[in-house]
């Protein structure tokens, strides 16, 4: 693929004229304006007014279907690559034609990271949707969420073309609490089952973006168990070279297809995605506002705090103090932690072995999950304090 390369266009607005056939890609930060003709990106058709904002740390390629003319305005770092022929393979269009009459309901996507599968999600949502079906995409990259904020995975029934997924509201969100899936395993996993459950009751196709990580012990458990859960009609594997097998080599070949990576821009390093990921978190904070909750009308959950019954203790400060089950023993909320003869002492007033000790003021600036009855996430948000 030739390329001709303009770097750091920093606080410029051009018109660009496009002749039939010309494909560019645009890194953002950048706001593309179509300001006559018509075009393509990601799948999706591009008109007279319409706007697309492309964040820093993404790009997309644009292809002109007619002559027309492009408004651009760059932020510093954006760019642009006049591209000499299509990034996307003609086996993505072909692969697109199969789903439609096939009649597949879950399609599963493996990739390394930065092989393009959101890219590719969208792509494909994109191409299904101009033949009348309901699709869903179901973002589980909890990394780099495009659905919801970062720490969740979401859920977005489609009712029009997209570009980015990040466009539309999620229809329904399941707190992980965690960046990655390594370290919050077990609620990576629930939450991808249950908001797969509510997808299919919503949507007639679900499209399911899995993270990147898929090599070592916990990711191959990681995507094996995605799988036997799930059972996927279909699963695509975006490969450079066979980077996948070994998720997939027990699972029927006829369901298996394999789909060269698309020919796009460099991967991103560990602090571009870092930058990306802080992005996310601000621009969903942006209008954040304080909310005082009552401990005694919530319930906590994956905490130790407040799962058991509040007891009272002698012969130390402490602000709250509860038995939780069984062999757990207790927990005591003080403001400076216990001495060693303090442990002794509440240990032997209590009759317990093991003690867990919270600090006051250790809360601040933890990520916490705000869910509803069912446990389905209505937000995120970030403890300020906790009055014990």
């Amino acid at each position: 693929m030739v390329a001709q390369f303009c770097p750091r266009i920093d606080g410029t607005i051009m018109n660009l004229k496009l002749k039939k056939g010309d494909i560019y890609l645009f890194k953002g930060p950048c706001l593309l304006r179509v300001n006559g003709g018509k075009f393509e990106a990601v799948g999706k058709t591009l008109e007279n007014p319409e706007e697309v904002t492309i964040p820093k740390g993404k790009s997309i390629p644009v292809e002109a279907l007619i002559d027309g003319e492009l408004v651009l305005d760059f932020e510093e770092g954006g760019e642009r690559e006049h591209l000499s022929e299509r990034t996307i393979p003609d086996s993505w269009d072909g692969l697109t034609e199969q789903l439609s009459k096939k009649g597949a309901r879950i399609i599963l996507i493996l990739g390394e990271t930065d092989t393009g599968k959101t890219f590719f999600s969208s792509y494909l949502a994109n191409r299904l949707l101009t033949h009348g079906l309901k699709v869903g995409i179901l973002d589980c990259d909890t990394g780099q969420s495009d659905i919801g904020p970062p720490g969740t995975i979401g859920l977005a029934v489609l009712h029009r073309q997209i570009v980015f997924p990040s466009e539309v509201e999620p229809t329904a969100l399941y707190f992980t609490g965690s960046n990655s899936p390594a370290f919050h395993f077990l609620p990576s996993l629930v939450g991808l089952k249950r908001l797969a459950d509510r997808g299919l009751t919503l949507a007639d196709i679900l499209i399911i973006d899995t993270p990147g990580w898929v090599q070592g012990e916990k990711a191959r458990a990681l995507h094996r168990s995605e799988i036997e859960m799930l059972g996927p009609d279909v699963i695509i594997l975006l490969e450079r070279s066979d980077e996948l097998e070994h998720l997939v080599k027990n699972y029927p070949q006829e369901k298996i297809v394999r789909i060269p990576v698309s020919k796009g821009p460099s991967p991103r390093n560990h602090e571009e995605r870092k930058a990306l990921r802080e992005v996310m978190y601000k621009k969903y904070f942006k209008q954040a506002s304080y909310l005082e909750l009552d401990l005694d009308e919530i319930q906590t959950d994956r905490a130790y705090f407040k799962t058991g019954k509040e007891i009272k203790l002698e012969g130390i400060r402490y602000l709250w103090a509860e038995r939780l089950s069984s062999r757990e023993g207790i927990l005591v909320v003080t403001e400076e932690p216990l001495s060693e003869e303090e442990s002794i002492m509440v240990r032997r007033e209590a009759g317990v072995y093991n003690l867990k000790n919270i600090i006051t003021g250790n809360e601040k600036n933890i990520l916490v999950g705000l869910l509803d009855y069912i446990s389905e996430g209505l937000g995120i948000g970030i403890i300020d304090r906790i009055d014990y």
